[in-house]
Order: structure tokens, then C-alpha cells, then sequence
């Protein structure tokens, strides 16, 4: 019986060298549904939505008057600029 160790080095070998081949297989999405980017950016939903109501979080778009999406650039941008030195 192998150890476990072994066997998950194995695995992500295995994965390391599939991505290196077909990096598609990586998914970097663009936009985020307000549950997707609360997960992204470790925030809740309620969260999210009482930052859009202040004006106070990151970008978003409105598709029709309920959908809101957010663009991971902006996720990353408003990220950036609360960041502290």
C-alpha cells in the first residue's frame, strides 16, 4: 500500500503536467454572479449588496434591474486600493 503522501504528490504532479500542456483547462473567469465574488473576495453576499447600496465596494453591472455581475478586474482593483502600506 502506498503512502498518502505519495499518492497525493502523484496527483498533483499528474495535474501540474496536464495544465502545463492544456492551460485552458484552468478556468479564469471574467465576471462573477454576487455570491461568486462575496466567495472571491471572503465577504458575504449581504455583504456585497450593503456595499452597492453605500457606494462603498467594488464596480459592478446591472443586467435589467435585478442581475447584478462583477468583473474580476474590478473585484481585484477595489482589492488593491484598500489595501494598506
Amino acid at each position: 500500500m502506498l503512502d498518502p503522501k505519495t499518492l497525493v504528490a502523484d496527483a498533483v504532479r499528474e495535474t501540474l503536467a496536464a495544465v502545463a500542456e492544456r492551460p485552458e483547462l484552468i478556468e479564469r473567469r471574467e465576471w462573477f454572479a454576487p455570491d461568486e465574488a462575496g466567495e472571491y473576495l471572503r465577504l458575504s453576499e449581504k455583504t456585497l449588496e450593503n456595499l452597492r447600496l453605500r457606494r462603498e465596494g467594488p464596480a459592478y453591472s446591472r443586467v435589467g434591474h435585478r442581475i447584478v455581475r462583477y468583473r474580476r478586474a474590478d473585484l481585484d482593483a477595489w482589492l488593491v486600493a484598500g489595501r494598506e502600506a
